[in-house]
């Protein structure tokens, strides 16, 4: 195949306006008008545990890979508006990248797909503001695909780089990728499939290595092991019948005004798969198999709060819509009418997502926490001014993690969320996780205990534990207008343990 880098004087400003709309669309969710999402708290939270000496997984329980909580420890140390600067750069990054791909490969258009990539990649009923574990994947796998379709000498050691950074940034999202990882191992080229796959396998060492070292040096790597693969596989991963997952994913995808961009971009690597003679069909294909791939498919979870699950198709819709167009010369496809026309049915609606979202910002999203009568009370409390570590846990409700990294404190227990005694029968069925909460709050003790009533127990007997405990050792402070989240406060001469 040819690649040609002669631009021309009529594209120098395309790179400009292409980061001017990068840096645009993300300053929809720059921090005073971010949306609030509790994973995000949670992965704050984990980079200002790290900012203390803390290890994830040993000191918090959670089931993300790690690299993760490294970029949230990094907003640590510069504050919102360097996570915003990062996150920005990154997704600045990913975007030449593959506006310099598609000039490569003389696309009649080659901001299009750039610019629809950003417009999927910060649609806000996806998304969920910056900083969610796919956005970082689906950057990293449009990086990757940039890197597959170049010259660089080097490129295999990037590539296998990048699917370390994907794999240990949300394990499933290396799914999607493995039809580009296997396109780029078995396509043509001048270093054998072996050495291919040897120099991906290099470049995932530079980040496995130093990682596995992290978590051995502190004894955590068996708490890593469980935490971030065994938790998935033996509890968070449902089995559905197709109907199910079908029906699922067309609700999320209607909602997220994704179904349409989807469909058209799925029809024309068809219709070219379809063709006589149509060039490079293994490629199309393997954006096709990539496209494809949602991650309802293994967690079975769906509904408004796991819309960011379709996150990823702002890399794979533009990658599989980029192999349609890249390689057709003597056809209806290659016309620059049709891909104007195929470009505009594929954007208008993140388009119109984009306006929407950027005529009605607000800077109250965190008032899903901060309205509430019980954190009034808490804000003027020691366990806030003065940032008392272990002096606070929240229970039951995850948004409230936000008051542990809004007041600066750890939380006394690693378990700082505990829906799962909600979502799972049989979880914790010797309560040992729960008696082990139960001794942090003892061991440390820990004055305040903000409970949620809306939590639902699945085992009636832990909440027995639950109940009984906090009736024993602690006793409610009266807060007018406090009635969903009642807060709890240390006895001065709580019962002893029976």
């Amino acid at each position: 195949m040819t690649i040609t880098t002669d631009i021309g004087k009529n594209h120098r400003l395309q790179p400009l306006l292409l980061l001017a709309a990068c840096a645009l669309l993300s300053l929809l969710y720059c921090p005073p008008v971010d949306l609030f999402y509790d994973d995000k708290e949670i992965f704050r939270y984990a980079g200002f545990l790290i900012s203390r000496g803390g290890i994830p997984y040993r000191d918090l329980f959670d089931h993300k890979p790690p690299l993760i909580y490294f970029l949230n420890y990094f907003g640590a140390i510069t504050g919102p508006w360097g996570f915003w600067i990062i996150d920005t750069l990154l997704a600045s990054l990913a975007t030449m990248l593959f506006f310099r791909t598609c000039r490569q490969y003389r696309l009649s258009l080659p901001w299009l797909l750039p610019l629809l990539f950003n417009l999927l990649l910060r649609n806000y009923q996806v998304c969920r503001g910056v900083g969610m574990t796919r956005e970082y994947t689906a950057i990293f796998q449009l990086i990757f695909f940039t890197l597959m379709m170049g010259a660089n000498r080097f490129r295999y050691y990037w590539m296998g780089i990048l699917t370390a950074l994907i794999f240990f940034m949300q394990q499933d999202q290396i799914l999607p990728l493995l039809p580009l990882l296997i396109y780029a191992v078995l396509t043509r080229s001048e270093v054998s499939p072996k050495n291919r796959l040897l120099h991906i396998l290099a470049g995932g060492t530079v980040i496995t290595i130093p990682l596995l070292l992290y978590f051995g040096i502190n004894h955590s790597l068996p708490a890593f092991w469980n935490e971030a693969f065994v938790f998935n596989f033996s509890w968070y991963t449902e089995k559905r019948s197709f109907a199910e997952h079908f029906h699922a994913i067309k609700e999320g995808l209607e909602f997220t005004n994704c179904e349409m961009p989807l469909l058209i971009a799925l029809s024309l690597g068809a219709a070219v798969l379809l063709m006589k003679n149509a060039p490079n069909k293994p490629l199309v294909l393997a954006a096709l198999l990539s496209a494809a791939f949602c991650p309802e498919f293994l967690s079975s979870r769906s509904g408004p709060a796991f819309n960011y699950y379709f996150l990823p198709l702002s890399a794979t819709l533009t990658i599989l819509v980029f192999s349609v167009f890249a390689f057709q010369k003597n056809n209806f496809l290659a016309d620059k009418k049709c891909q104007t026309l195929f470009g505009f049915l594929l954007g208008c609606l993140p388009l119109y997502n984009a306006v929407q979202h950027g005529t009605h910002l607000t800077s109250h999203n965190k008032d899903i926490v901060e309205a509430y009568p019980v954190y009034d009370y808490l804000r003027r409390q020691p366990v806030a001014t003065n940032h008392e570590d272990y002096q606070l846990y929240i229970f039951g409700d995850n948004n409230w993690v936000y008051t542990y990294n809004k007041f600066h404190i750890l939380a006394p227990s690693h378990w700082i969320y505990q829906h799962f005694w909600e979502w799972f029968s049989g979880w914790d069925a010797g309560h040992q996780e729960l008696e082990g909460i139960i001794g942090d709050l003892r061991s440390h003790r820990t004055k305040y205990i903000l409970d949620y009533t809306g939590f639902n127990w699945r085992d009636q007997s832990a909440k027995s534990i639950w109940k009984d405990f906090l009736h024993n050792q602690y006793e409610e402070v009266n807060i007018p207008g406090a009635t969903t989240h009642r807060l709890w406060q240390l006895k001065t001469t709580p019962k002893l343990p029976q």
